[in-house]
């Protein structure tokens, strides 16, 4: 008997892609073979290195996977080839792993020479049906500053990760804080550059904090080095996260901010009240006025 198994890594997980077709027409989309043709530019969408995540297989022939992380996360697996092999369930179901937890996913069993070959992905949370934010949603930075894009925005925020999400243009150094309590689920705080390269949109220093509804709020664009939190830190509305900056994919200096929610494969946004209104361009909000360090 030959067992052959091929375990790779999605390559579009969590990523958007843009490209110029034959007639000249921008378009993206989250499937890569659509844009290979046409050289496509990967824009990924802020999220855990795919690493986080890993599958064991076993000589019996058992699966497990690992969530590194802490919060939970829904992964997807691909099969890309099933020649004599008998699967106990149906692997195409995404499947729920909670925080630094390792889970049986199932004993696959081959029959004679068997080949097997799956691909896999996921995202941070648990799958969601919200649609919209009705929560009660701090300011995110202390002081008063204007919304530089807001939903919807021609420039950067026409993806689904980041279609409703705030650009606040700010100094460097501006205090981050906590739009509500919850958990952090993961962050970056090393990148220490920016460009107006959207390939570089991955090099930003950022925080995503868990919430009890399951919801995830963004904090992107972070200075290097200046979080004050860590993975698995429970932090309550108002606290301190880290400085703004100026890093990864940016013209300037700002605080990117975004609500979240999982859709069962990738990472959405949605719409949200700051303040009691719906945050319009060039509209002046104001901030805390203190907060918990």
């Amino acid at each position: 008997m030959t067992l052959l198994l091929v375990v790779a890594v999605s390559a579009d997980a969590a990523s958007v892609y843009k490209y110029v077709d034959e007639r000249g027409v921008v378009s993206y989309t989250d499937q890569y073979a659509r844009a290979q043709p046409f050289n496509p530019v990967e824009i990924e969408i802020w999220e855990p290195e795919q690493d986080a995540v890993t599958l064991r297989y076993t000589k019996m022939g058992n699966l497990y996977l690992y969530n590194s992380l802490y919060g939970p996360v829904t992964v997807t697996l691909k099969m890309n080839r099933q020649d004599n092999i008998i699967a106990h369930r149906n692997l195409s179901q995404p499947i729920v792993v909670a925080p630094r937890t390792e889970i049986f996913v199932d004993q696959v069993n081959y029959l004679g020479q068997g080949k097997l070959e799956f691909s896999y992905h996921f995202s941070v949370g648990t799958p969601s049906d919200i649609q919209k934010d009705h929560s009660i949603l701090r300011s995110p930075f202390a002081g008063s500053f204007r919304i530089s894009q807001a939903f919807n925005g021609s420039y950067s925020h026409n993806l689904p990760g980041n279609r409703y999400a705030l650009d606040i243009a700010m100094p460097v150094g501006t205090p981050v804080l906590a739009a509500k309590s919850g958990t952090v689920l993961d962050m970056r705080d090393s990148f220490n550059s920016h460009s107006t390269n959207p390939q570089d949109r991955a090099k930003t220093n950022y925080v995503r904090l868990l919430h009890p509804d399951g919801t995830m709020t963004l904090y992107a664009h972070l200075k290097t080095g200046s979080g004050m939190v860590k993975p698995g830190q429970f932090v309550k509305a108002g606290q301190l996260l880290a400085l703004s900056g100026n890093t990864g994919f940016s013209t300037g200096p700002h605080l990117h901010f975004a609500v979240q929610r999982n859709n069962g494969t990738r990472l959405v946004s949605i719409p949200f009240d700051l303040q009691g209104i719906v945050p319009q361009k060039g509209k002046w909000l104001a901030g805390q006025s203190a907060y918990v360090r």
